[in-house]
């Protein structure tokens, strides 16, 4: 399976984006956190909210299963670590095989599939400013342009009982799938990330020209930039 992952800090640190992925049993598992920054403990809830979903998976969870058991798990942990009590994180999981791909998401972690020449599906983000888009106030390309774009009212770890957003899709030959943190789709459009995925030939080719991009524009002085790249190859 042709996959790549990169992270980097940016201008935050300590780097709260975490990347787990997972080849067993003929599946791809892919766990993509991206902790709470400016709170207590982010990089660390992100750590191990991640590590928790990855084991659900390993033993045979489902994608929104898998995002509810780490929620459930790291809210156990809270009570006995203070210093996690106001941490949280993003959440993508997701799982591929034999051609298919089953998500869930919870938070502004985006998960984007592109397929003859489109985006075909994408996950949603859990703030204010995607509502408004939800009820036909503001395009969706005006989401990045917003100032309070980055206001969760959902994550892992902020409340008791979670409702993951999910989806599923088939994939065909020369599919793409991105999974990144708003360090990334803030600076990078879906039309651009379509068209580097035409010029690319693998999925780290494809990833690079992404980085490429959002660095030009934030130069790697804004928020953590983290991304990971799937690739359907031909045949």
């Amino acid at each position: 399976m042709d996959h790549y992952s990169y992270t980097n800090p940016g201008g935050h640190e300590p780097n709260c984006d975490v990347i787990s992925v997972v080849e067993h049993d003929d599946s791809l598992f892919i766990v993509f956190c991206d902790g709470l920054n400016g709170m207590p403990s982010g990089d660390e809830a992100a750590k191990i909210i991640s590590e928790t979903a990855m084991g659900a998976f390993l033993e045979g969870e489902a994608p929104v299963e898998v995002c509810k058991t780490a929620n459930r798990k790291f809210r156990e942990m809270q009570f006995d670590n203070v210093d996690l009590r106001r941490a949280g994180s993003t959440i993508c999981a997701l799982q591929i095989k034999d051609g298919h791909c089953s998500w869930a998401n919870v938070g502004d972690s985006r998960i984007y599939h592109f397929s003859q020449g489109r985006l075909a599906d994408y996950s949603v983000d859990d703030t204010s400013v995607y509502r408004e888009f939800e009820r036909g106030e503001i395009p969706y390309e005006a989401i990045r342009e917003r100032e309070d774009r980055t206001g969760l009212l959902v994550c892992v770890g902020q409340i008791e009982n979670i409702e993951p957003h999910s989806g599923e899709f088939d994939i065909l030959s020369r599919d793409g799938i991105v999974v990144c943190s708003d360090g990334l789709w803030e600076h990078v459009y879906e039309t651009e990330m379509l068209i580097d995925l035409h010029k690319s030939y693998n999925a780290k080719d494809w990833a690079q020209k992404m980085i490429l991009r959002a660095v030009a524009r934030d130069h790697l002085k804004g928020d953590n930039l983290s991304l990971i790249t799937y690739l359907k190859l031909e045949g």
